[in-house]
């Protein structure tokens, strides 16, 4: 099966030892022949943490051990919450009592662990009294449902004159988390009721006592976890595989079925290239691990999934892609249609990942209710995942668009004024600022607006984060954004692109790939999106080509948080810059042409109009001072504006392939993901 592979070689190893004082007990003694047994002094809890490599370990509770008037018998309960936070760091601990008994009778203890937080756990004591041969003995018993969890340790704390140390756990395991993995103790500390014929013994501990504290001990467990060996798939689907060094990374996935280990207990998840071992209970668990090619979606299963039907290729012609434009519908009728019904419909062209089927012209069934909200489909992609965008909490008031007659119904609302516009940057005099991200003021510098850049490669680095992204990635999170319970059903892996490639002509003043000087400061220069779009002389262009394939991936292909990349249909590698913080972006240009929305032209009848103007993320060009992105405007074409004008804001997400789905993606019957 493959030599072994000690944690130490595979995995960083904690060895730091940190103290983290929890509580305090002491007691004082009196006659246990007599009314009573003994009082506490009290117990003070400082909570610390304790700070491990990149994750911290907190410790939380009280010991409960200052109870008046108790006698034999008497036991007390405390909960001790222990928090890990950090990168998926396995942490091994102990709580640890470190004090002094100077009592001969022997405290009993028993810890007993759970991940959940037991409120209903309890504990209830009651003294009795017993008259033997004309002497009163006093004791307590006791009552506790702290039997439903699991008991981790049992033991004795000893009489000791000096300090001493008594382990209450043995070789704890958690792997910390970025939102704090929890685990609970509760801990039973008794004061034995001896037999009578022991009592005269235990009369020996008057006027002795008990004190210490329990903290938290870094374990030194040389033995955690052993990861045997490693197996990837040789090639997709096989179900064979070959015995590997390292961990695969990008375009693989853990087989869990194949994966064995010894401990039965133990879960393993393979994440964002993070390997998250959880419920590990004891040491020298060993595990043999199985990864399998990562399969790209099919979106003709997405397509069969919606229940949907492709009605031909899309070609590089301005009639198929202007939606047969009427530009004469001096009515401008907004719920009729300026497209023709033979060229509405779902058409196939390619992508990145192969080939992606777009809504394009009148159709009405691509709405979708996720999230609490309305979205439309744009397009599935050709990894099977779905891109919608945003089109409102509630369905248009004419039944059939989205939101127009309000004018703002199928934007989020930003801080932006307090309203539905947006700026899409704050700045404009600067080739930067075309971008959904851009690069430092020159080399080195840390302002965000600063100087002029030097450079076309410094211009374009995605070091700030637009203004526009900054009230999307807010919107996200907020009250009014996805919310936490629909988030794993979004992808992260395709991504939104924002093509900053320069032009591969000269457009009139506009600079492109020809000369060295475009694309920075403020040199006029045109963006390949505006390439697309424009002639020569630029005009907008009787031929426009939109793609939907982006160019500098690594650089314009806005990916994550923690995307791993995918293979395409060919075994190609696409990766993103992973640069998102949540997985969220804009409709680019190119995807406006295919739904229907020709440059230049007013489209009052396909599904991308709302009577609104907004933004997309697709750079066109700098002139003058200007940096300038591509919009839709209020009549349904595309166009462009300097990013510092405000328009509205249409949220895009991709949707995996594998989310269940019902519905018939009409208005009155939309789609609905869980």
């Amino acid at each position: 099966m493959g030599k072994g592979k000690d944690i130490m070689e595979k995995n960083k190893r904690v060895i730091i030892i940190v103290s983290v004082l929890i509580g305090v007990i002491g007691i004082s003694l009196a006659y246990f022949v007599g009314k009573t047994i003994f009082k506490g002094t009290g117990a003070m809890t400082e909570g610390k943490t304790a700070t491990l490599n990149g994750s911290t370990l907190e410790v939380n509770g009280n010991i409960n051990f200052n109870d008046e008037n108790i006698y034999p018998g008497h036991e007390t309960l405390s909960k001790i919450e222990v928090i890990a936070t950090g990168n998926n760091e396995l942490i091994a601990y102990n709580l640890i009592w470190n004090g002094t008994n100077t009592l001969n009778t022997e405290l009993r203890y028993k810890v007993y662990k759970t991940k959940e937080d037991r409120e209903d756990i309890s504990l209830t004591c009651n003294k009795k009294k017993k008259v033997t041969n004309g002497i009163q003995y006093l004791n307590e018993e006791c009552e506790t449902n702290i039997n439903e969890l699991e008991l981790i340790k049992e033991g004795t704390i000893g009489h000791s004159e000096e300090e001493s140390t008594t382990e209450l756990t043995d070789n704890e395991y958690i792997t910390s988390s970025q939102t704090g993995e929890k685990v609970y103790y509760y801990i039973i500390i008794e004061y034995p009721n001896l037999t009578e014929k022991e009592k005269e013994e235990q009369n020996e501990d008057i006027g002795e006592g008990f004190k210490g504290r329990v903290h938290a001990k870094i374990s030194d467990s040389k033995a955690d976890i052993n990861l045997v060996a490693f197996y990837k798939e040789t090639e997709e689907g096989s179900g064979e595989y070959e015995e590997v060094e390292d961990i695969p990374k990008e375009g693989y996935v853990l087989n869990k079925e194949q994966t064995k280990c010894n401990n039965q207990n133990i879960e393993l998840e393979w994440d964002n290239n993070k390997l998250t071992i959880s419920n590990l209970t004891k040491s020298g668990t060993s595990c043999f691990l199985y990864f399998d090619v990562k399969k790209i979606g099919n979106p003709d299963e997405t397509l069969n999934k919606l229940q949907l039907k492709k009605a031909g290729n899309l070609s590089a012609t301005i009639d198929k892609y202007a939606c047969d434009n009427n530009t004469n519908d001096s009515s401008h009728n907004k719920s009729g249609s300026n497209c023709t019904s033979t060229d509405s419909g779902i058409y196939e062209t390619e992508d990145d990942f192969g080939k992606s089927y777009v809504f394009r012209g009148t159709v009405d069934n691509n709405w979708v209710h996720f999230a609490n909200m309305y979205w439309r489909i744009i397009r599935i992609n050709g990894n099977g995942t779905i891109r919608m965008i945003y089109s409102g909490t509630q369905l248009p008031s004419d039944g059939r668009w989205a939101n127009q007659n309000s004018g703002n119904g199928a934007a989020i609302t930003t801080t932006y004024k307090t309203n539905t516009y947006q700026q899409f940057n704050d700045y404009y005099n600067d080739n930067k600022y075309v971008g959904y991200m851009f690069g430092t003021a020159e080399s080195g510098s840390a302002d965000r607006e600063g100087t002029s850049t030097k450079s076309y490669d410094v211009a374009h680095q995605n070091n700030y984060s637009s203004t526009i992204k900054e009230e999307i990635d807010k919107w996200y999170i907020g009250e009014s954004g996805i919310q936490a319970q629909y988030r794993d059903k979004i992808d992260v892996e395709t991504g939104f692109c924002s093509d900053r490639q320069l032009s591969p002509a000269t457009h009139g003043s506009y600079l492109g790939v020809s000369e060295q000087t475009a694309g920075y400061d403020k040199t006029p220069t045109a963006y390949a999106g505006y390439h697309r779009v424009m002639d020569i002389n630029t005009n907008f262009d009787s031929t426009q080509e939109p793609t939907l394939k982006c160019g500098n991936k690594e650089r314009d292909l806005f990916t994550g948080p923690d995307a791993q990349g995918i293979t395409d249909s060919e075994g190609n590698e696409i990766k993103g810059n992973n640069k998102l913080t949540y997985p969220v972006g804009l409709i680019t240009a190119d995807e406006v042409i295919y739904a229907g929305g020709l440059g230049g032209k007013d489209n009052y009848g396909y599904w991308l109009y709302t009577g609104q103007n907004y933004w997309t993320m697709s750079p066109s060009h700098f002139y003058g001072s200007n940096a300038n992105v591509f919009v839709v405007i209020l009549d349904g074409y595309l166009n462009y504006a300097i990013v510092n004008n405000a328009y509205g804001v249409r949220p895009v997400i991709n949707i995996k392939s594998d989310v269940t789905i019902s519905g018939k993606g009409t208005i009155d019957s939309p789609y609905e993901i869980s």
